[in-house]
């Protein structure tokens, strides 16, 4: 009898050995994907192509960048009542005691504090000098999404590696397609898809690749753990049986 209902479930569950998910009509080396129509009412994507791995910045020099909506942080030495905690405006300028707004969108925190040492030098202090630390990184943001354990959007803090996206977002599911995971970037106006194994990258057989802001992290379902999943619930409910998963 257990067997007759096995055979009978094994047959059920067996089309879901192969799940639908978001990265099944990517094939590394296509142009173009089909069924994503660039003149359609609608179409999320305008241009697409899937490539084998991002391009990535020189390690060595990588340092973040001050964007609008970050809240940085000034002192300035031997001038307490120079420094201030202040949030960059839309525009870029962080608005300071004395000298007023001061553009420094797109710096990093070293050379926004040269920014700032030569403004006060010219009118204000004789060999200033400054520090700048950025307190909340708002301006840069990457998304992971599908099957890890905390989906959602997260700041761009420095340097963060394909893994450390994965790991701030509390790792992979177990159900999830530990070979089969996509990063997409866009960048002046072209959308690219990166297929990447997670299990490669891990292993150090496929690079891990440095994030960009806006970036977004899909992690699909594996077809074959889902069906299995719902078999054992299923058969266990079914028959008192005790599957280990």
């Amino acid at each position: 009898m257990r067997c007759s209902v096995l055979l009978f479930f094994l047959i059920l569950l067996s089309p879901l050995a192969v799940a639908d998910g978001v990265l099944d009509d990517l094939q590394v080396g296509q142009s173009d994907i089909s069924g994503i129509d660039s003149a359609g009412a609608g179409a999320p994507i305008s241009d697409f192509s899937v490539a084998h791995e991002p391009a990535q910045p020189d390690s060595r020099t990588y340092e973040y960048r001050i964007g609008p909506l970050d809240l940085i942080e000034v002192e300035v030495f031997q001038a307490e009542e120079l420094g201030r905690e202040t949030r960059v405006n839309t525009e870029g300028y962080a608005s300071l005691p004395l000298i007023g707004p001061v553009k420094v969108a797109g710096l990093t925190a070293r050379e926004a504090e040269r920014r700032i040492e030569k403004v006060l030098a010219e009118k204000y202090l004789q060999d200033p000098h400054v520090t700048v630390f950025i307190k909340e990184y708002e301006s840069q943001k990457i998304t992971v999404e599908g099957w890890v354990k905390n989906p959602g959007v997260f700041p761009l803090k420095g340097k963060t590696t394909f893994l450390q996206a994965i790991a701030n977002a509390k790792g992979m599911d177990r159900l999830a397609d530990f070979d089969e995971v996509a990063i997409f970037r866009t960048e002046n106006g072209k959308t690219t898809g990166y297929v990447l194994s997670y299990r490669k990258v891990r292993a150090g057989q496929q690079i891990d690749p440095v994030l960009k802001s806006g970036d977004i992290i899909v992690v699909n379902r594996s077809g074959s753990k889902a069906a299995w999943k719902l078999f054992s619930e299923t058969l266990t409910s079914f028959v008192g049986w005790s599957v280990l998963f």
